[in-house]
């Protein structure tokens, strides 16, 4: 009875450990490191001055995408980004591009956003302490964490959002739990 005892316990432990779809293949292929470590809580503020936490999306997978409005390859990519959006906006899915200027007001980062072809929220960074849990040593930089709230990858530098091969890849960060 012992010996079962045991076996079923090992494949709990097994069973309750991160799974996903997705391949270290997949990960690299796109250039995103592999992490699996628990998402930092942080607070951020939206345009209403509601003050939101990291820990109000448990339950849903979390795209945190930091930009510049001085980054080139950040607007180049914001129209791919969008289309990612637009894939995922009515999925288990929440999408926080947050703005890591120091000097530009939030009508100047909305209006630069909102010109390059992204229709979704942005947020600045320095309205709330997203950056002090959240390293970024250049732009852009994107995190993807799970319905748990882990971070299972990091991709520094753009990306082809719009990518068959990355919509699988969130896809499985939606479905995995």
């Amino acid at each position: 009875m012992k010996g079962i005892a045991c076996l079923v316990l090992i494949l709990i432990l097994f069973s309750a450990g991160n799974s996903y779809s997705y391949s270290k293949k997949d990960f690299k292929a796109f250039g995103i490191q592999e992490l699996k470590e628990e998402a930092p809580n942080f607070t951020i503020v939206d345009p209403n001055g509601k003050r939101m936490s990291m820990n109000d999306y448990r339950g849903k997978a979390v795209i945190l995408h930091f930009w510049a409005t001085w980054c080139n390859p950040c607007k180049d990519e914001f129209p791919l980004f969008e289309k990612l959006y637009q894939n995922f906006k009515d999925r288990e899915i929440v999408f926080l591009p947050i703005s890591i200027d120091l000097k530009a007001d939030r009508k100047e980062v909305e209006k630069l956003a909102k010109g390059y072809g992204l229709s979704c929220q942005v947020y600045l960074a320095r309205e709330g302490d997203v950056t002090n849990r959240y390293w970024t040593w250049g732009v852009p930089v994107t995190y993807f964490i799970d319905k748990k709230g882990w971070i299972i990858g990091r991709a520094l530098g753009p990306r082809d959002w719009a990518s068959d091969k990355f919509n699988e890849i969130i896809n499985s960060l939606i479905e995995d739990m």
